[in-house]
């Protein structure tokens, strides 16, 4: 009896699902939805680019179209400054960060010893909250070790976000018939530099390019993992949470988020669109 009182509701379940999904056009429904929160997500950054080159500042509705606001953004040389250290410390982070991550993603083609142990470590990296982790950082680098705080005192803590993601970037991109063709170059004779250069390094080269591209927009754009440690050498995420904490949010910050946003986006494109090529 309870079986059939159960199938009973069973049936009806189902019959009451199939009346609604036949008064409501799942696609349409689904489509709605994605829409919804493709507004939800890119609002904030379509008002910030348009109110960046509002004459009016951040008063609404829009007054009229000017550049006012990146004439005084180029001309702040605090922005300025911490712009060149930012693209300085993402420069090299980029470069230590494309060797060991390639470097990581090779040996991974082999088992070893360690091997899940190493993949755990390196997804910790990613994990971890930002500011626990500069706070770690801080201790160990400046009252530990006796280290000065400053620019360069930031690349290690950088390198440990950026080369998780640069590694993942490298395993899925890396080509399926990569360990093929090198054991044939090496039936061929071929010794283990040649096989590098002729075989895998052509063949990696544009996953290389687009983690890299990937590990510099991170570095960049990142900010609570060095800020304990760059001192008073700010880099530009960090001045503009000192700027924004210190006042409020002005339209030169407006100027300078358009501009972040959109090179991060192009750097973005661009190492996706190289991944994707290297895939195919």
């Amino acid at each position: 009896m309870a079986a059939e009182t159960q199938t009973g509701s069973s049936t009806a379940n189902k019959s009451l699902l199939t009346r609604l999904s036949e008064a409501v056009n799942v696609k349409i429904a689904l489509t709605a939805f994605a829409g919804f929160m493709m507004l939800y997500i890119y609002a904030p950054i379509i008002s910030l680019i348009v109110f960046s080159f509002n004459g009016g500042g951040l008063t609404f509705p829009f007054v009229e179209f000017s550049t006012e606001w990146y004439t005084v953004l180029f001309n702040n040389q605090g922005f300025v400054d911490a712009t060149v250290r930012s693209l300085q410390l993402a420069l090299v982070v980029t470069v230590i960060t494309t060797v060991l991550s390639t470097a990581a993603a090779l040996a991974y083609r082999y088992d070893f010893w360690g091997q899940r142990g190493l993949l755990y470590l390196l997804i910790l990296g990613i994990i971890t909250p930002g500011i626990t982790y500069g706070v770690g950082s801080s201790l160990l680098l400046t009252e530990l070790l006796g280290l000065s705080t400053g620019l360069w005192l930031a690349t290690p803590v950088h390198v440990v976000w950026t080369v998780p993601f640069a590694v993942i970037i490298l395993l899925a991109g890396f080509p399926r018939t990569l360990a093929e063709n090198e054991r044939a170059a090496r039936v061929m004779g071929a010794d283990r530099w040649t096989r590098f250069r002729e075989v895998i390094l052509p063949q990696i080269a544009p996953t290389v390019l687009g983690a890299a591209v990937f590990a510099f927009t991170l570095s960049y754009n990142e900010a609570t993992r060095g800020l304990l440690l760059v001192g008073r050498d700010n880099t530009l995420p960090i001045a503009i949470f000192a700027e924004a904490a210190g006042t409020r949010a002005t339209p030169e910050l407006f100027a300078l988020g358009s501009v972040t946003t959109i090179l991060s986006t192009v750097l973005l494109t661009i190492g996706g669109g190289i991944i994707l090529y290297s895939s195919n």
